[in-house]
């Protein structure tokens, strides 16, 4: 009885351990990291979100800073919403930067993470 006991404790405490593990996988694999250089003028944010929009892209944190005349913003953003692969957004937001004067860098977490681990 008490072996029966322990080994549901067991398969439960494993079932749930599988369950983040998925969790964490699906996660890592549905943000990415976006970073926006340019120089300075109205409308920079509101084209580069359009784009996120159009694509169901949503938006977890940004931070953007203007220097002197040069625009920065940094991105996270959830794409599991986004019904295209990744690399048709990548592309758009790229094709978005070359036609408004932006350099647009995307990837994806994970590896933005494993780029800069010390």
């Amino acid at each position: 009885m008490k072996n029966k006991k322990v080994e549901g404790k067991i398969r439960l405490v494993a079932a749930h351990a599988r369950s983040v593990a998925e969790s964490r996988a699906s996660t890592a694999e549905s943000r990415i990291v976006m970073a926006v250089i340019g120089e300075d003028r109205p409308g920079i944010m509101a084209g580069v979100t359009s784009v996120l929009a159009r694509h169901s892209a949503n938006i977890l944190d940004v931070s953007q800073t203007i220097m002197s005349d040069l625009f920065t913003m940094v991105m996270l953003v959830d794409i599991r919403g986004v019904k295209v692969p990744f690399a048709t957004l990548k592309t758009a937001l790229e094709e978005h930067g070359r036609e408004a004067g932006l350099s647009i860098i995307v990837q994806h977490e994970e590896i933005f993470k494993a780029m800069h681990r010390v």
